[in-house]
């Protein structure tokens, strides 16, 4: 992820994820949250943390959790709520998903959700992922997927860098099972969920500019069936539409 952008996006955008129910609640913090329950972990690290509601999920099985992300803003939020919650067994450190700064077999349980599409090199993240896990170490992953129809995949691209030029990709549940084991993964337990949301919401929360807002709009208006279909896109009114983003979820163990 690029320190220089990404970073940027989300230390400015920060408030505004730490208040956003798509990243606190759902299904896929449900499903994280039941996987992280089969055992305790001395040491846990949660990558791209955000307001750190994944870590917060997990701390309950971890001796000591890392919330981590590449914007301070950002841990600045998750200290604030961590605070609130009386959540004392955080720690809150700059990492770059791509180049972890801990060294080889070291963490027990690396937690990942709602992050790896904006990260620029998704094979890098997983291998480092697996470098700094200990042997039977634990990969919790959730995050956008996308469809399998190249089409409505491109679509769906198209909008996402529209809303947010920080995205750089959303693999399908297809490429994600092939590079987990390509990495040396074995994949427990995958389940495929959605995160519901509407236009003006998605991008409030991440401060679209208003000639791109209404050029989002018009995507969404002309989107086609396939799509629309794909996506539950349905039309609210005059400036707003309902939709979702199909979400892939795995527990993988370091072989």
């Amino acid at each position: 992820m690029k320190l220089n952008s990404a970073g940027e996006q989300f230390n400015r955008q920060a408030a505004q994820y730490a208040v956003s129910e798509a990243h606190s609640s759902g299904e896929s913090l449900r499903i994280l949250t039941a996987w992280a329950s089969f055992e305790r972990y001395p040491l846990g690290l949660d990558i791209a943390t955000g307001p750190g509601f994944t870590a917060f999920a997990v701390a309950g099985f971890c001796d000591t959790i890392v919330a981590s992300d590449i914007a301070q803003g950002m841990l600045d939020q998750a200290r604030r709520i961590a605070d609130e919650r009386g959540i004392a067994n955080l720690r809150f450190e700059i990492v770059d998903a791509c180049d972890i700064s801990y060294s080889d077999a070291s963490i027990d349980l690396v937690t990942c959700r709602t992050a790896p599409h904006h990260f620029q090199d998704i094979g890098r993240f997983l291998s480092e992922v697996h470098r700094v896990l200990r042997p039977g170490g634990v990969f919790l992953l959730c995050d956008t997927t996308t469809s399998e129809d190249p089409e409505v995949a491109a679509w769906h691209h198209r909008v996402e860098v529209e809303r947010d030029p920080t995205h750089v990709s959303a693999p399908t549940p297809k490429e994600w099972c092939r590079d987990l084991s390509g990495t040396g993964f074995e994949l427990t337990h995958t389940a495929d969920t959605r995160v519901d949301m509407t236009l003006r919401e998605w991008v409030d929360r991440s401060g679209t500019p208003a000639e791109a807002v209404e050029g989002l709009y018009r995507d969404f208006a002309a989107a086609p069936r396939e799509v629309r279909s794909g996506f539950g896109l349905r039309h609210l009114g005059e400036d707003d539409f309902e939709f979702y983003w199909p979400v892939f979820c795995c527990r993988a163990l370091k072989k």
